[in-house]
C-alpha cells in the first residue's frame, strides 16, 4: 500500500526536486521533430523550427485567441493547411531563425539568456505571439541595462526591427535610446558601439536637436565613423586618393545632417575642407554667410534654416527622462529661476526606477538639499518645485522652513510661484511622497502612478493672481517623478 505524503514542507521539497527533470524533458520535447505538429518556416532561407500545438496553446495567446478553423493570429505570418499527418506550416519570413529558436526554448522551459543585440526582436516576438512575461522581461532588460556602453547597440537593434511586422513595440525604446545618447553624447561617441552603428542609426542621432555636442564634435564623430567604415586609420593629410574616396563615400550621406554652417571657421578650414567631402556649393554658402555675419547686422528676422540652429550643447539635468526632447528648453528656464544659469544637477531619485512608494522616496531623498522636484502627470503636464531646505526625517511628520523655495508649472508660458509662508516650505510625512507647503500646495501620494490621491492646492506659494492648482485638475495621477540636487564639479 502506498503511503500518502502530507505536509507543505514535503510537498514543496518534492516540487523543487522534480523541476530540473521536468525542464530537461520539456527541452527534449522542443527538439523532437517526430512528434511535432507545427513547423515554423523562418527567414528568406525558409529554415524550419518544429513545435507542438498543445504547448503553444498553453503558453502563447496568439494560439489561444483564435476563431474556429484558425491555427494562430500572428502579425506577418501565413498558415498553409497541412497535408496528411505532416506538421502545419506557419511562414514568418521576417523572423530570424536564431532568435526564434531561443524564443521556442523559453516557451518550453521558461529559461532564456537575453542579449542586447537581440532583445528588441525577442520583445517583438513575445508581443506578436502573446507571451506577456517574456515581453515584460525584455522591457525590464532594456530599462536596466541602458548605459553608455549599451545604448548604441540597443539603438541599432531597435531600428533594425521597427519597420518589420509587429515591430512597433521597439519604437518607444528607440526614442529612449536616442534621448539617452543625446544626454550622454560626450561619452557614448567614444564607444566602439558608436563606431559600428548602421548608417541609418547614425543619421538619426546627428539629425537630432538634442545631441549634446558642439557642432565641431559632431563633425569629428561623423568623420571617425566614416574612417572606421572605410578602414582608414591615417590622419587626413596622409590619405591616399583611394583612401580619400572611400572615406568620402561614407561621409556623403551624413553631410546634410552635420550643421557645417555652425562650425568654427578655423576648424572648418583645417579639419573639414581638407577631407574633400564638402560639396563646393556648401563651402561657398558657408563663406558667404561668414562674410554677412561680419558685416553690420540687418534687422532681425527669424531664421528657419535648421543648419544654422544650434543644438542643445549642454545637458544640465543628466539622466532626466522628463526634461528631454521637446522639454529640454525648460532646463534653462528652471536654472534661471534658481539664479544659477549654468548649474548642473544630479539625479538622486526616479520613481519609475526606484519605486513609487513613500518609503522608496524617503530612503533616497530625506536629508538632501537643495532639492528640485519634477513631476510628469499622466496627461503629460510637468509641474514641480525647488527648495533650498531638505525633507527632514523623523517622527510622524512636520514642516521644514526655508528662506527660498518655489513651485512651477512648465506650461506655455512656464509659470513660477514663489514661497509666501516661509515656515511651511516643505512638509515631511512618512506615508507620502514629496510635499510642498501646508495644506498642501503640492502633494505626491505613495504609489502615485496607480491612484489619483496626489493633488495641488496653492496657498503657501503664489500670490492672489495664482491659480488654485499647479495642474489642470485638483487631483491627478502621476506618470513619473524625479528629484535632483546640485552637482558639484
Amino acid at each position: 500500500m502506498a503511503n500518502r505524503v502530507t505536509g507543505t514542507c514535503c510537498t514543496a521539497s518534492v516540487e523543487r526536486a522534480g523541476l530540473p527533470g521536468l525542464l530537461r524533458d520539456l527541452q527534449r520535447l522542443s527538439e523532437d521533430q517526430d512528434s511535432a505538429d507545427i513547423v515554423f518556416i523562418l527567414g528568406t532561407n525558409e529554415e524550419k523550427v518544429y513545435a507542438h500545438k498543445i504547448i503553444l496553446i498553453a503558453r502563447c495567446k496568439s494560439f489561444q485567441n483564435t476563431k474556429r478553423g484558425e491555427i494562430c493570429r500572428i502579425p506577418g505570418c501565413s498558415v498553409t493547411p497541412s497535408i496528411g499527418a505532416q506538421p502545419t506550416p506557419i511562414r514568418m519570413p521576417h523572423v530570424q531563425v536564431e532568435t526564434f529558436r531561443l524564443f521556442i526554448q523559453y516557451v518550453y522551459t521558461g529559461k532564456l539568456l537575453l542579449q542586447d543585440s537581440g532583445v528588441f526582436e525577442m520583445m517583438t516576438l513575445a508581443a506578436d505571439l502573446g507571451v506577456e512575461d517574456l515581453r515584460s522581461a525584455c522591457e525590464d532588460h532594456v530599462t536596466s541595462t541602458l548605459s553608455v556602453e549599451s545604448a548604441c547597440t540597443l539603438l541599432a537593434a531597435a531600428m533594425e526591427i521597427q519597420d518589420r511586422p509587429g515591430g512597433k513595440s521597439a519604437s518607444s525604446f528607440m526614442e529612449r535610446c536616442i534621448a539617452f545618447i543625446g544626454d550622454n553624447a560626450a561619452d557614448c561617441v567614444k564607444t566602439n558601439a558608436f563606431l559600428n552603428l548602421p548608417k541609418e542609426a547614425l543619421i538619426k542621432l546627428i539629425s537630432s536637436d538634442f545631441l549634446c555636442l558642439e557642432e565641431e564634435e559632431v563633425w569629428r564623430c561623423a568623420l571617425a565613423w566614416a574612417k572606421q567604415r572605410a578602414g582608414v586609420t591615417q590622419p587626413t593629410a596622409h590619405w591616399t586618393e583611394e583612401e580619400r574616396a572611400r572615406v568620402c563615400h561614407h561621409l556623403s550621406p551624413l553631410m546634410q545632417h552635420v550643421r557645417l554652417l555652425l562650425i568654427d571657421s578655423a576648424v572648418f578650414a583645417e579639419e573639414v575642407e581638407p577631407t574633400g567631402a564638402v560639396p563646393m556649393e556648401l563651402s561657398l554658402e558657408r563663406y558667404r554667410r561668414a562674410a554677412l555675419h561680419a558685416a553690420p547686422p540687418p534687422a532681425p528676422r527669424p531664421d528657419t534654416d535648421k543648419r544654422t540652429q544650434p543644438r542643445l550643447a549642454v545637458n544640465m539635468f543628466t539622466g532626466s527622462l522628463i526634461l528631454q526632447q521637446d522639454k529640454s528648453a525648460f532646463q534653462a528656464v528652471i536654472n534661471n529661476w534658481c539664479g544659477t544659469p549654468k548649474q548642473s544637477w544630479r539625479l538622486i531619485f526616479r520613481a519609475s526606477t526606484h519605486g513609487y512608494s513613500a518609503q522608496a522616496f524617503h530612503s533616497h531623498c530625506d536629508g538632501v538639499a537643495p532639492v528640485l522636484l519634477l513631476v510628469q502627470l499622466s496627461r503629460g503636464e510637468v509641474i514641480g518645485g525647488y527648495s533650498e531646505a531638505a525633507w527632514a526625517a523623523g517622527g510622524a511628520g512636520g514642516y521644514t522652513p526655508a528662506e527660498r523655495a518655489f513651485l512651477f508649472a512648465l506650461s506655455d508660458p512656464p509659470a513660477r510661484y514663489t514661497l509666501l509662508k516661509k515656515a511651511f516650505a516643505l512638509c515631511y510625512h512618512p506615508d507620502c511622497g514629496p510635499i510642498f507647503g501646508a495644506g498642501a500646495d503640492l502633494l505626491i501620494s505613495s504609489n502615485c502612478n496607480s491612484n489619483s490621491e496626489s493633488y495641488s492646492n496653492l496657498h503657501s506659494y503664489g500670490d492672489q493672481l495664482a491659480p488654485a492648482s499647479l495642474a489642470t485638475e485638483y487631483n491627478f495621477t502621476v506618470r513619473d517623478y524625479e528629484v535632483f540636487t546640485y552637482k558639484h564639479n
